[in-house]
């Protein structure tokens, strides 16, 4: 006889059994209609919008249409099968909790889950590597059946669109090995995020990387596709909740009933993700089409009709979102799905449409295009940059960050809804924390989006202000704010998993273990100036979006570890004694004086191909802007150090009184249970006394 692990097959669950989401009639008519409508509104989009059109050039080869026709419907074959990976594998992630019995392990209905973010992920993979020869035929003008290996492979390893393609397909793949092998929640998690990274490099080789403002078009179509996949996959999710039935050997009547999952829960945690996630896309892509094309083209292009119709069919999923959360949620949650699966089915039709348009949009050559000359500035920077910086004109000179300013919008938001949730219910929350945090985020988005931001791309000196702003000043004041302490107390306990759930489990995890430690977070903090600069690597962060954005990153995320780590209030795995801070911070003032002096005394520029490639006249002299740099990395953390040193003084002194309050607690109820030797004061004397006795023996035994 042969058994069957659960640990393996995680079929059963004990919950009581929960009401079905659509029944298999239903959802059958409802993905097959999907595909339909998608297939039908990339084939018109494509049309319409002249991307399959074929233009007869002389001296040079015509296009075969079947080759843009079949790019087309491979980009939405992708784009469907990269929201059925990301949806389902965070729905098994996020949306529903673990077994009841083993909180870490997926139950029946996340590994079904699990299972069908496998098969989309790895034919997602396999689709990003067929359009590979595709988009080199189409890229070339030349017949699928000219197509060579020796072609193909030139343009996957050569070409900036053929690397995104290996390394997108590269992703999906392994998100389809994991999701395909996961037992676990944290499983599940990876899952998601290598499968949503997958979805993000064709943004870097789209229509947005090739327009003026390429920085926001890129910020804001990132941000556009992570609220699409999110959005739209997370009601696939729940719309296929009970979809797979696979028997498995183990599998009974009875056990198939009870994999149903209380739907009502998983609907409202994906409703409060749905409209966050509908405001991103919405804004997104406003700010995309703005930054990328004139507003008057959406009335006067084929581009512009496109994506008008991508703005309708949007509205209308955002008005059904909304009749969901006022009418279906509360049916579902008395335990009538119908009208919500119904629902959820228009609205994934409607859904696929837009994806449809989208998938045509991508190919459709925008009307903006044209082949003037374009500075050399305006080329690398995507704005130019006539005038000589200013100090004075800091403020009014502005080119947003939408990364930086959507993280701020989101952190400043977040933290203002948890205070007002503690105030409604009676606790208090400190004020100078509150406008510590706003102080920190503004800071930021200063550094980020103002003339010091527009700047830092083209002079070292202006750069290593931002650098300071981000790794230090800033973090400062985002740990004082406590962010962590206030989740903990805002948040509500939850028996699914939830946010304060996820939350403690991170804090607790061996990861963040690890890196907190004093000397690990300083090794981090470090590596900000020494690893950053004086290797290649900053060349490579100036000159691509992607490692900008990460240098950016790095920067504010190690400053915020190393500083939680020295005065941040908020709990942490280990901490340290207060004269043990105060040696990390001396030395992390020495390694910054040192980096600064090197600055200052190198004779060699720092990225100088990337300097001398923007070609600004005003900037000639490198090496004096860069020495400048130095002196401002070297002197410009006298104030934001002594701002520490008061704060750890501070802490050191409220947690001596804390201690001296607690000794005389505990001496209090000694004195009250007449215990003296639990006194502490008495135990010190009588520890005292013991030492003089010993030295008075000692003494006499001296003479």
């Amino acid at each position: 006889m042969t058994t069957t692990s659960t640990d393996q097959v995680p079929l059963t669950d004990t919950r009581p059994e929960a009401p079905q989401g659509a029944s298999g009639c239903l959802r059958f008519v409802v993905l097959l209609t999907a595909l339909f409508t998608a297939t039908c509104a990339t084939a018109v989009a494509l049309q319409w919008g002249g991307a399959v059109d074929i233009v007869e050039l002389p001296g040079l080869s015509t296009a075969d249409p079947t080759v843009a026709w079949t790019s087309g419907f491979l980009k939405l074959a992708g784009n469907l099968a990269a929201v059925a990976a990301v949806g389902l594998s965070m729905a098994a992630a996020f949306f529903i909790s673990g077994r009841e019995n083993a909180p870490t392990r997926l139950t029946a209905q996340g590994w079904q889950w699990m299972r069908m973010a496998a098969a989309a992920a790895i034919a997602w993979g396999i689709i990003l590597l067929i359009r590979v020869p595709v988009d080199y035929a189409d890229t070339f003008a030349r017949p699928l059946g000219e197509v060579t290996t020796e072609g193909a492979w030139s343009y996957a390893t050569q070409s900036d669109q053929g690397q995104t393609l290996l390394l997108a397909a590269a992703l999906a793949l392994v998100a389809g090995i994991l999701a395909a092998t996961a037992l676990s929640v944290s499983g599940a998690v990876w899952t998601a995020l290598i499968a949503l990274a997958a979805a993000l490099p064709p943004v870097f080789t789209g229509h947005s990387a090739s327009s003026g403002n390429h920085q926001i078009a890129i910020d804001s179509m990132l941000l556009h596709v992570i609220g699409a996949v999110l959005w739209t996959g997370g009601l696939l999710a729940l719309f296929l909740a009970r979809a797979a039935t696979g028997k498995a050997p183990t599998t009974t009547g009875k056990q198939r009933r009870q994999r149903a999952i209380p739907l009502h829960l998983a609907a409202r945690r994906y409703s409060h993700l749905a409209l966050l996630a509908f405001s991103v896309v919405a804004v997104s892509g406003i700010i995309n089409f703005i930054a990328r094309e004139p507003l008057e083209s959406l009335l006067t292009s084929s581009y512009g009709a496109i994506a008008t119709g991508k703005i309708v069919l949007m509205a209308a999923c955002g008005y059904l979102g909304w009749w969901h959360r006022r009418r279906t949620l509360p049916q579902l949650r008395a335990g009538k799905p119908r009208a919500f699966a119904r629902l959820a089915g228009v609205e994934l039709v409607i859904m696929a449409a837009t994806f449809g348009l989208a998938s045509a949009l991508a190919l459709t050559p925008p009307p903006g295009d044209d082949t003037g000359t374009v500075e050399a500035t305006t080329a690398l920077l995507g704005y130019s940059l006539d005038e000589p910086f200013r100090w004075s004109a800091v403020a009014t000179t502005w080119y947003p960050n939408i990364m930086f300013c959507f993280l701020a919008l989101i952190a400043v938001g977040s933290y203002l809804a948890g205070v007002r949730r503690l105030r409604k219910r009676g606790d208090t929350w400190s004020g100078v924390r509150t406008w510590v945090w706003i102080a920190g985020w503004a800071l930021i988005v200063f550094a980020t989006s103002s003339g010091i931001g527009k700047y830092a791309m083209a002079m070292f000196s202006v750069h290593m202000v931002q650098h300071m702003a981000l790794n230090m000043a800033g973090p400062i004041l985002i740990v004082l704010g406590a962010p962590t302490t206030l989740a903990l107390r805002a948040l509500r306990p939850n028996v699914d998993r939830g946010p304060r759930e996820w939350l403690l489990s991170i804090l607790h995890s061996k990861w963040v273990k690890a890196i907190s430690q004093p000397l690990v977070a300083l090794a981090i903090y470090m590596s900000s100036l020494y690893v950053m600069y004086l290797t290649p690597m900053f060349e490579w962060a100036m000159d691509s979006h992607v490692g900008h954005t990460f240098m950016l990153l790095h920067f504010l995320a190690a400053g915020c570890l190393f500083f939680w780590v020295i005065i941040g209030p908020d709990p942490k795995p280990r901490d340290v004694s207060y004269p043990a801070k105060i040696l990390i911070f001396f030395i992390s003032l020495v390694f910054h004086a040192i980096f600064g002096l090197t600055l200052m005394m190198t004779t060699s520029v720092i990225a100088e191909p990337w300097y001398t490639a923007l070609a600004l006249e005003w900037n000639a002299d490198l090496l004096d802007d860069q020495q400048t740099g130095g002196g401002i990395a070297w002197a410009f953390g006298e104030v934001p150090s002594l701002f520490v040193l008061a704060a750890l003084v501070a802490q050191w002194s409220k947690s001596e009184e804390r201690e001296a309050r607690r000794i005389d607690r505990v001496a209090q109820r000694a004195q009250e249970s007449d215990s003296p030797e639990d006194d502490p004061h008495e135990v010190y004397n009588a520890y005292l006394a013991r030492l003089a006795e010993e030295d008075r023996k000692r003494a006499e035994a001296g003479q």
